[in-house]
C-alpha cells in the first residue's frame, strides 16, 4: 500500500512539472514521453495479426489489447524520464500479458490453470518469442511483471517500473470501471 500511495504521490509531482512547464514557469528538466516516438518503439508489435487478438481476451474491465497498451506507455514514460531503457520498457509492457486465453473460463474449467497469476508470465514470454524478437531485459520484465506474486525479485529496474505501471494500470481501470457503474 505504501508503494502505491508512493507512487501515486510521485506522478502527482510529475504532473506538476509538466504543467509548470507547459506555462513557462520552469524549463524541462527531464525528457518528455512523446507519443510519436513511443508508437515508433511499438508499432511492429501493435499491428501484428496475432498480437491484435488480445483484443478477443477480456481481462480487468476491458480487454488486453486496452491494458498491455496503458502499461506499456506508462513505462515508457517512466522510464524515459529516469533515464532507464525506454524501449524495453515499452516493448516488455505491451508483451507483458500476451496469452491467447480467457483467463476466467481456463480458470473454472482446468484445475491445472487455477495459478493463471504464477503461470502466464511464462506463457507471455513464450507466445513473444514465438513472434518478435525478445532481449533478456524484456524477458526479465515480462516474466517478472506479477511480482510479488511471483516471488522472483525483478532483475532489472525497468521490470519494477512495468509491474508497478501494470498496478497502477489495473487499480485506474477498477475505479474507472466503479464510477462507470456508479452513475
Amino acid at each position: 500500500m505504501f508503494v502505491v500511495i508512493a507512487l501515486l504521490i510521485l506522478l502527482v509531482g510529475f504532473h506538476l512539472h509538466y504543467m509548470m512547464v507547459r506555462a513557462g514557469i520552469i524549463p524541462m528538466l527531464v525528457p518528455r514521453p512523446i507519443r510519436r516516438e513511443y508508437i515508433g518503439l511499438v508499432d511492429d508489435i501493435l499491428r501484428h495479426d496475432e498480437f491484435m487478438k488480445l483484443k478477443d481476451f477480456f481481462h480487468h474491465t476491458n480487454h488486453i489489447y486496452d491494458h498491455v497498451v496503458r502499461v506499456s506507455f506508462i513505462s515508457y514514460a517512466i522510464s524515459k524520464m529516469f533515464g532507464m531503457n525506454y524501449k524495453a520498457a515499452a516493448r516488455g509492457g505491451l508483451l507483458h500479458d500476451f496469452f491467447l486465453y480467457d483467463w476466467r473460463e481456463r480458470k473454472a474449467s482446468d484445475e491445472s490453470r487455477a495459478l493463471h497469476g504464477k503461470e502466464h508470465p511464462h506463457i507471455a514470454l513464450e507466445n513473444a518469442r514465438m513472434h518478435f524478437e525478445v532481449s533478456e531485459l524484456e524477458a526479465d520484465i515480462i516474466v517478472k511483471h506479477m511480482f510479488p506474486k511471483t516471488r522472483h525479485l525483478p532483475l532489472y529496474r525497468e521490470s519494477v517500473v512495468v509491474s508497478v505501471a501494470d498496478k497502477i494500470s489495473t487499480i485506474y481501470e477498477y475505479y474507472c470501471h466503479f464510477l462507470r457503474r456508479n452513475r
